[in-house]
């Protein structure tokens, strides 16, 4: 988390007053419910979603970041939070960041109504502040997102994830709403059409990246990540490290590989198989030259704005994706 404390440090004001936001946004004096929001707020993750808002939104700002940034900044993180709250319900996760998920800790019940309620006062909060152009720009991302999670399931279900289709799911997953955070943050700051429209392309390749390299470590040893090794492949997903082994496949071959991941379930010794199979044939390679293309993508962008503390941290935050190990 150094690394992430040195892109926020042009932002620790900004962070700090955002927290206390976030804070009054969810607020309930019921005390059931005030005990999960306190619990969904303090279980969540690095923050990158806020972060790109943030970044973008001081890059294009003439005179400081202003109260709109952190409305945008707000939205997009309880848009997240609200899905992993619902995504792990559907996959029966007990554990996100090392805790045990809303779901376990309650039920699915609580879990759903959680989300919705996330969700609700978000967008209350949107409406009641008049930034009607914020919050239709936030909320047209919801519909791609879910559509990817429901993509997704069916591919599962037949395992026949191809790497066109791989793209066409963690571009609506992951990589719309990184966009949306970066288009949201240049226009809370006035931005044009056209900068709301490169700062979203930003933040569309970097969630591209930053989602193939969840895939990728999602092969690393769990002592590495910290996380359970190949529970995607205990999902059954097939992503692009194992995929770009299977073009190089015959379809004979190709179909025996497919049979095993769907044999696999969770046996650990089928699991540890096909996961030395992936790392051997070079299929964590093969999914990194892919992210950089992605990362390389931002970069050519974000290098074309005037020289800031903004743009260094988004500079360095591409690095980040890349290299972090967990």
């Amino acid at each position: 988390m150094d690394r992430l404390n040195e892109i926020r440090q042009p932002l620790e004001r900004e962070f700090g007053e955002y927290e206390a936001f976030m804070q009054r946004a969810l607020y309930s004096d019921n005390e059931f419910v005030a005990g999960i929001m306190d619990y969904i707020v303090s279980s969540r993750g690095k923050g990158i979603r806020p972060l790109l808002v943030f970044l973008c939104a001081g890059i294009h700002a003439k005179y400081g970041i202003g109260k709109r940034a952190y409305l945008a900044a707000l939205m997009v993180e309880m848009l997240h939070n609200a899905s992993l709250v619902h995504d792990d319900v559907v996959d029966g996760s007990d554990t996100r960041h090392g805790k045990p998920t809303v779901h376990s800790r309650w039920d699915a019940r609580v879990s759903v109504l959680s989300g919705d309620y996330i969700l609700a006062r978000s967008y209350v909060l949107g409406m009641q502040s008049a930034q009607f152009d914020i919050v239709s720009y936030i909320t047209a991302g919801i519909s791609e997102l879910v559509e990817g999670e429901l993509i997704q399931s069916e591919l599962n279900s037949s395992r026949r994830m191809s790497r066109e289709s791989y793209l066409e799911v963690i571009f609506k997953k992951t990589a719309i709403l990184m966009g949306v955070s970066c288009g949201a943050g240049a226009m809370a700051s006035g931005a044009a059409a056209t900068g709301v429209g490169l700062a979203r392309q930003i933040g569309l390749d970097l969630g591209m990246a930053f989602q193939i390299k969840d895939d990728i470590l999602d092969y690393a040893p769990a002592e590495q990540t910290g996380k359970s090794s190949c529970a995607d492949l205990r999902e059954g997903k097939i992503t692009l490290p194992l995929i770009a082994i299977l073009e190089r496949c015959d379809d004979r071959e190709r179909a025996r590989i497919v049979e095993k991941v769907k044999a696999a379930g969770d046996d650990p010794e089928r699991i540890a198989e096909i996961a030395s199979f992936v790392r051997s044939e070079g299929g964590m390679e093969a999914a990194q030259k892919v992210m950089e293309e992605y990362l390389d993508r931002a970069r050519s962008i974000i290098v074309t704005y005037p020289e800031s503390a903004y743009r260094r941290s988004l500079e360095l935050l591409c690095d980040y994706i890349g290299d972090r190990k967990r």
